[in-house]
C-alpha cells in the first residue's frame, strides 16, 4: 500500500508540474507575442499614411532630405545610414558634399540608391533598412508604383515634405521623423525653433497696412551677368517674396517649379529690389557664389557686376543699390527660415534692421546640425 501511495503521489506531482510548466510555457509564449507586437509603432507621415515602423530603428535609407534626417536623428544619425541619394549632393551641391564628407568620410562609401527617376526600389530593399525616408513632392511620383514591393518586404516608407515651404508641412514632417527615430523631444524643439523664427517675419509683415509700400521684387538664379538664369513665379522662392512683404514681378511668368526669364520683361517691370539665388556652379565662373567655404569679398564683387548688365542702369534696384543674394539652398529645408529672414531684410529693411539671420542660422546649426556653419550665406549692396 505504501508503495502504491508513493507511486500515486509521484504521478500526481509530475502531472501537476507538467501542467504548470505548460501553463508557464503558454504564458511565456503569450508574453513573447505581446512583446513582439510592441516592437512596432504607428507613425502618420505628411501624406496621412499610417506607417508601421520598428520601435528601434537601426538602419535607415534617405533619398532627398538627408539634412533633415541628420538634424532630427542627432548624434549617431550617420552611423544608422545605410543608403542615400548621392546625386542630390555630389556634383550638384558640391559645397555641402565637401563639408559633410569631410566631417563624415564614411558618407562616400555608403550605398547610393539613385536619384529622382533613377531611384531603385530593388537596391533599397537589398539593404534591408528598418526605415526609408522619402520626399513626397520629389519622390512620390517616381516611387508610387514600387510601394507594394516595400510592403511585401516589410520595409516601411515614410514621406516628408519640406518643399511646400509652410510651417504646417515643416512641422508635421519633422514631428513624424522624431516619432520614427525615437527623437520626439528633439523634433519638438526643432519645430518650436523653426516656428518662432518664421514668426519673426510673418508677424511683422502682418502689421503692414494697405498704405505701406510693398516693393516690386525680381529674383533670379545667378548664372553670370551675361547669362540670365531662371526666376520663380508661384513656386519655391516665388511665393516667399509676398511672405517678405514684396510683390513678385515674375508671379505670372509661368506655373512651373521655375520660369524662364525674358530680359525685356524684367526691364519693363523696373523692380525696386533684385535678389539672386546663389551657389557654386562647376560649369560657371562669373556667377555669385555663396555657401560653405564661400568668400564674401568675391561674392560682393560678383553681385556688383550685375549693375552693368545691359539695360539695367535705369532700374530702381540698381539706382538705389537695392540688390542682394541669398544661398540657394536656404529654401525647402529644415533651416530655410534663415533664407526668408535674409529676403525680408532686403525687401523691408526698416522692419528687419534688428534681425541677424546669419546669427540665427548659426545658432540652429550649433544646436541641431552635425557640421559647423562656415561660409557666406547672404550679401547685399546696401551693406
Amino acid at each position: 500500500m505504501k508503495k502504491f501511495l508513493s507511486f500515486f503521489l509521484a504521478c500526481f506531482v509530475a502531472l501537476t508540474l507538467g501542467a504548470c510548466g505548460k501553463a508557464a510555457s503558454n504564458q511565456a509564449g503569450s508574453n513573447a507575442g505581446a512583446a513582439q507586437e510592441q516592437t512596432k509603432k504607428t507613425v502618420v507621415d505628411v501624406l496621412d499614411r499610417e506607417v508601421e515602423i520598428p520601435s528601434d530603428v537601426k538602419k535607415v535609407v534617405v533619398t532627398f532630405n538627408l539634412e533633415e534626417y541628420l538634424a532630427v536623428a542627432g548624434e549617431g544619425g550617420v552611423d544608422k545610414l545605410v543608403g542615400y541619394s548621392h546625386a542630390y549632393w555630389e556634383g550638384r551641391r558640391e559645397d555641402a558634399w565637401d563639408t559633410y564628407t569631410k566631417a563624415f568620410p564614411q558618407l562616400k562609401e555608403i550605398a547610393d540608391v539613385g536619384y529622382n527617376d533613377g531611384i531603385s526600389a530593388e537596391s533599397i530593399i537589398s539593404l534591408k533598412p528598418d526605415l526609408v525616408i522619402m520626399s513626397a513632392p520629389v519622390n512620390f511620383s517616381y516611387i508610387e508604383s514600387s510601394l507594394p514591393l516595400f510592403e511585401q518586404s516589410g520595409i516601411p516608407v515614410l514621406f516628408v515634405d519640406y518643399h511646400s515651404q509652410t510651417v504646417e508641412t515643416h512641422s508635421k514632417s519633422t514631428l513624424a521623423l522624431g516619432e520614427a527615430l525615437g527623437q520626439t523631444k528633439r523634433a519638438k524643439e526643432i519645430v518650436d525653433y523653426y516656428t518662432e523664427q518664421m514668426k519673426v517675419v510673418t508677424d511683422r509683415i502682418a502689421k503692414l497696412s494697405d498704405s505701406d509700400p510693398r516693393p516690386n521684387v525680381y529674383m533670379e538664379f545667378s548664372r553670370g551677368v551675361n547669362q540670365y538664369g531662371n526666376s520663380w513665379g508661384k513656386k519655391m522662392w516665388g511665393p516667399l517674396i509676398a511672405t517678405c512683404g514684396g510683390v513678385n514681378i515674375a508671379y505670372d511668368f509661368g506655373d512651373g517649379n521655375s520660369v524662364d526669364v525674358n530680359p525685356e520683361m524684367v526691364i519693363a517691370a523696373n523692380p525696386d529690389v533684385v535678389i539672386f539665388a546663389a551657389s557654386p556652379q562647376t560649369d560657371i565662373s562669373d556667377n555669385i557664389v555663396l555657401g560653405y567655404g564661400a568668400d564674401k569679398k568675391a561674392a560682393l564683387a560678383a553681385l556688383t557686376s550685375y549693375e552693368n548688365r545691359d539695360g539695367w542702369g535705369g532700374l530702381n534696384a540698381v539706382k538705389n543699390h537695392r540688390m542682394g543674394a541669398v544661398y540657394h539652398d536656404l529654401s525647402r529645408h529644415i533651416f530655410d527660415f534663415a533664407g526668408v529672414q535674409m529676403m525680408a531684410k532686403m525687401v523691408q529693411p526698416e522692419l528687419f534692421k534688428d534681425i541677424d539671420p546669419e546669427a540665427n542660422l548659426k545658432e540652429f546649426f550649433e544646436r541641431y546640425m552635425p557640421v559647423k556653419l562656415e561660409g557666406v550665406w547672404t550679401v547685399s549692396l546696401s551693406e
